[in-house]
């Protein structure tokens, strides 16, 4: 609920100087309870602003859907860094921040003379975030990484989803991002925690390689040598015929799954008409099932049975035999889902021009906490006067500032 009582992480102060999803959205998680967080962009401003042209969304000021789901809420600066009054300024900035949570390279940061070991020295409270494609560490610490790249290619499910012969899976825009920021948002508070107990701020940080191994964790370890190697992607031999994907006579596909084959084989056996399988040893165990042509014989049968009822025919019988299963559905019945808007997943908000937009929202809520309201994310710069005022500078120190390109 927006506004109920308190915020969690009011009084957190949080520069931001990231661009894109992952990083910024990390940012989105900290404003959304309650952090103020000053996002400071260059003079051309964050390339997420213009994510609407390759996505076919609007993407103006105040009427920028994607770019608000990273940003709604924060105050939003323009600040050529390259410069000496822009360096200083981000400096003033960084005197009283609780974090500083970036996506540059740490190269570039060095350069900038904002590279961690600076900061600590002259920041120590601070929180020093760093987020990047490959890790700080090792022969690929400086290449470039994105969702597509980082997380998905070099992690191993486009290779290993893909159905031979098939163009490889194509995964929506920023999936990997929006996972990752998730373990960004994570570390920041957990830095924090830590720095109520030491006085001293750290060094966090992850990359979106990390994520992509941490999220696919168990075919990572399943997938070694050691046990058998790469799996074989085939409909026809999963491994376990009961937790897997059918056909509906209504040409819908829906997702059935079992907790524990081996003590749910007779229900389900029972529950399809098969009862032989019951009693067939060789559908005892997975193990048994998948090393013989048991599981080709038995999905063969379930994919002829449910092409019997219809998608809704078949979720009403299972879920009254409280089998857990769901309607494979389309990302755009999303935003419509009673479920999800009863628990406040996504709610609508207005843009410019009255333009309404149901909006996906940070996942944790809270009995005794609100959140900061849905607002569209501003223009470029839109609060920098204010924010520099707050730093001491004076209108003529403003204006003066601009005219040397080191502000908008």
């Amino acid at each position: 609920m927006e506004n109920k009582i308190k915020m969690p992480l009011e009084g957190i102060k949080v520069i931001e100087l990231a661009t894109v999803v992952a990083a910024p959205t990390a940012g989105r998680m900290l404003c959304a309870y309650g952090a103020e967080v000053i996002k400071v962009e260059t003079a051309i401003g964050d390339e997420q602003r213009r994510a609407g042209e390759f996505e076919m969304v609007v993407c103006e000021d105040y009427k920028n859907p994607l770019f608000t789901i990273q940003n709604s809420g924060k105050t939003l600066v323009s600040i050529n860094l390259k410069t000496p009054e822009g360096k200083e300024a981000m400096l003033k900035l960084l005197a009283d921040a609780d974090v500083l949570l970036t996506n540059v390279r740490a190269a570039s940061l060095d350069r900038l003379g904002l590279g961690y070991k600076t900061l600590h020295e002259r920041f120590p409270q601070l929180v020093y975030a760093h987020f990047s494609g490959f890790g700080l560490e090792g022969p690929d610490a400086a290449k470039p990484g994105f969702d597509s790249t980082a997380f998905w290619l070099r992690n191993g499910p486009l290779a290993d989803w893909q159905v031979p012969g098939s163009f490889p899976f194509t995964p929506s825009y920023a999936f990997g991002d929006m996972a990752t920021s998730s373990v960004f948002f994570s570390g920041i508070l957990m830095a924090l925690m830590g720095r109520e107990k030491t006085g001293t701020g750290t060094l966090v940080n992850t990359s979106l390689f990390a994520s992509g191994i941490w999220c696919n964790a168990i075919p990572v370890v399943s997938h070694q040598p050691q046990f058998g190697g790469k799996r074989k992607n085939d409909p026809l031999r999963p491994a376990d015929p009961f937790s897997h994907f059918y056909k509906c006579g209504d040409d819908r596909w829906i997702g059935v799954f079992d907790n524990e084959y081996r003590r749910e084989l007779p229900k389900f056996a029972a529950l399809f008409g098969m009862p032989d399988i019951a009693e067939d040893p060789r559908c005892a165990t997975l193990e048994s099932i998948c090393e013989t042509d048991a599981v080709v014989e038995v999905v063969t049968r379930l994919n002829a049975i449910f092409l019997t009822k219809t998608s809704a025919e078949w979720l009403a019988y299972l879920g009254e035999n409280n089998v857990s299963c769901e309607l494979m559905r389309h990302i755009r019945d999303v935003s419509s889902d009673e479920q999800a808007i009863a628990n406040g997943y996504v709610r609508q908000v207005t843009f410019k021009d009255d333009l309404k937009v149901m909006m996906p929202c940070p996942p944790v809520h809270f009995s005794e906490f609100g959140t900061r309201p849905y607002v569209p994310a501003g223009r470029l710069g839109e609060d920098t006067d204010v924010v520099f005022r707050n730093l001491g500078y004076s209108d003529e120190e403003i204006a003066e500032m601009r005219e040397k390109k080191a502000i908008i």
